[in-house]
């Protein structure tokens, strides 16, 4: 999502942002547009100066909001699904704020009748379903009924959904009957739950209701008592271990909000945007494009099949049969959908495209800033901090890279080579409008190991492990490379950042993906997957001799030590495949598992 606006002032001499990209004088030149923006924008975004009836922005509760938006204008949009999964061509069916509260409601009522009342300490139950608006349901549910539901992603592995459900002493897991197979899986490993079937709540969206009166499940907290109150769990994807389960209170929840204060904030120029959403809903950014944006910002929100994963034959229908002006996709499907010439012609005719998770190929990069004309654009955000306050650079030759809102308060710290970590300050804007503190604050001590820091000091600043390189010739522009746990340690105190080598080999168009690993080896190896899989060894020959000048390329900037070698290469075939994430991008630590037998027989040579 682009945070405009605040860009056009940099135009303005006295307010040019990151002049350089030093920490001392990136943090002068942040705290003086901070000032300038502030003083321009007192009057229009101060809450003191708003009227006995106006909204508190960032302060109104998630149940409250739907609640007063279903009585007050009941038939507002809040989604539109599909009439028909198998057959979208027989159109979209409007989803109210009153269907939407309704389910709701009736979702609460039947949580108090299976699982009982809660007893004040906010238990955790999980919840499996289809990809449709019952994750949306149950999350606004479970915060009527003082529990808090664990969303965890499809595509855990088994030992993943074991951490997450012992980490957080769920005492019930609740799946749809599409899920039955999962959920009996969990059941031999897990036992300590109880395991409930149910109806996704979804499905009852997906049918017209006769009558516009129902039992409503009163929700009579106030925002000063509910705020901290925990509401969901999240995780982050775990590429590099376990995954680490992330609380979210209604006061994170609310971040989205106060978005309507941010100086400079694009957020009213969202509403009433009809956006599909291709993002995994149990996702953290799922969940804000398929709950808080609608609910918060007043967009509507389009899903497509619920028991289908989007490809580009989905997407097409999708767009080819339901009112959408925008979309938010994974980068791994904009990639593919950008690669085909008749699904890239049809996303040209949508007003606005975000893509997040991870960076979209180079070739794809250069698709867009040449054919898209502004409209593509990365959102950045994190399972902890929420979503980060990004905005694309004015210019479309500069695709890819983006600047942050001061009121985020980074500091770029140099690490290696032209690579900075992203590392957020604690300071009453970062606090007022990401999550990154309110995560740390209102982590329980024994779950605050899993997420890397501990409650015994004060913590000023949270360190993102996200890896940026500055803008060759303009400041204040970033472009996301890798993360910080990408760092390969070879034998011998040769260190590498593979992310980076990933980036760069994997722009090659014969190329799906690659990792690049090697720790504690004398040399690193490259694994290589063809976009059109191979079956025999002489056409993996050919492949690795049609892309070697691409890594003789990449090798030219690395020390000898580092640099990749033709026998230490491994191309997958069509038994196996590289493992992704929710977000389509590799999962290293998984893959790496995968292929760990045909990884150390190259180092038997």
């Amino acid at each position: 999502m682009r945070c405009a606006g605040w860009l056009e002032m940099l135009d303005q001499p006295e307010t040019r942002l990151f002049p350089s990209t030093t920490s001392e004088d990136h943090n002068s030149a942040l705290r003086e547009y901070i000032v300038a923006l502030s003083s321009a924008s007192t009057e229009a975004h101060n809450p003191s100066k708003m009227t006995r009836d106006s909204p508190v922005f960032g302060e109104r509760l998630l149940p409250t909001l739907i609640d007063e938006i279903a009585t007050t204008t009941p038939n507002r949009v809040y989604a539109s699904i599909p009439r028909d999964d198998a057959d979208m061509s027989n159109g979209f069916r409007d989803v109210t704020y009153a269907d939407f509260a309704r389910a709701i409601d009736e979702f609460a009522f039947w949580l108090v009748s299976a699982l009982g009342r809660a007893d004040g300490t906010f238990p955790t139950f999980a919840y499996f379903g289809p990809r449709d608006l019952g994750y949306a349901v149950v999350v606004v549910a479970a915060a009527k009924v003082g529990r808090k539901v664990l969303l965890a992603s499809h595509l855990a592995s088994p030992a993943a959904h074991l951490f997450l459900l012992e980490s957080l002493s769920c005492t019930d897991v609740v799946y749809a009957t599409e899920m039955v197979a999962l959920a009996q899986a969990l059941g031999s490993r897990y036992t300590a739950a109880r395991y409930v079937n149910v109806e996704s709540p979804g499905t009852s969206l997906a049918c017209v209701k006769s009558s516009s009166v129902w039992k409503r499940y009163e929700y009579t907290k106030s925002y000063s008592k509910a705020r901290l109150d925990p509401v969901m769990v999240v995780h982050t994807s775990g590429t590099t271990g376990m995954p680490k389960p992330v609380i979210w209170t209604h006061d994170m929840l609310a971040c989205v909000d106060r978005l309507h204060t941010l100086p400079g904030s694009a957020a009213t120029q969202v509403s009433g945007q009809s956006i599909y959403c291709a993002l995994p809903v149990f996702h953290t950014s799922g969940v804000t494009a398929s709950l808080l944006t609608p609910v918060y910002l007043n967009t509507i929100i389009i899903l497509g099949p619920a028991e289908i994963r989007p490809d580009k034959n989905i997407v097409l229908d999708v767009l080819q049969n339901a009112p959408v002006s925008a979309a938010s996709f994974p980068p791994s499907l904009l990639e593919e959908l950008i690669a085909d010439p008749t699904s890239r012609k049809t996303l040209k005719d949508l007003k606005k495209i975000v893509y997040g998770g991870a960076p979209v190929a180079a070739w794809a990069t250069r698709i867009i800033a040449s054919e898209f004309n502004g409209t593509v654009s990365s959102a950045l955000g994190s399972t902890e901090g929420g979503l980060w306050l990004t905005g694309a650079s004015p210019d479309p030759a500069d695709q890819g890279y983006f600047m942050i809102h001061p009121f985020m308060s980074p500091d770029f710290q140099h690490t290696d080579a032209d690579l900075y970590e992203l590392v957020v300050k604690r300071t009453p804007q970062s606090e007022t409008y990401t999550n990154f503190f309110r995560c740390i604050d209102s982590t329980p001590p024994n779950l605050a190991a899993h997420l890397g820091f501990d409650h015994e000091s004060p913590i000023t600043e949270f360190r993102t492990k996200d890896l940026f390189s500055p803008h060759p010739n303009k400041p204040g522009l970033w472009r996301y490379r890798c993360r910080k746990d990408d760092l390969v340690l070879l034998s011998g105190e040769v260190k590498m950042y593979a992310g980076a080598i990933e980036e760069a080999i994997s722009a090659h168009p014969a190329i799906a993906a690659v990792v690049v690993g090697g720790q504690n080896r004398t040399r690193p190896f490259l694994l290589v997957e063809p976009a059109t899989l191979l079956g025999t060894d002489e056409k993996k020959a050919a492949f690795v001799d049609s892309i070697w000048p691409a890594v003789e390329a990449e090798n030219e900037k690395h020390f000898e030590a580092a640099r990749l070698q033709r026998e230490l290469v491994v191309v997958v075939g069509a038994e196996k495949k590289m493992i992704r994430t929710a977000k389509g991008s590799v999962d290293r630590k998984a893959t790496l598992s995968v292929f760990e037998g045909e990884i150390d027989e190259l180092y038997k040579v």
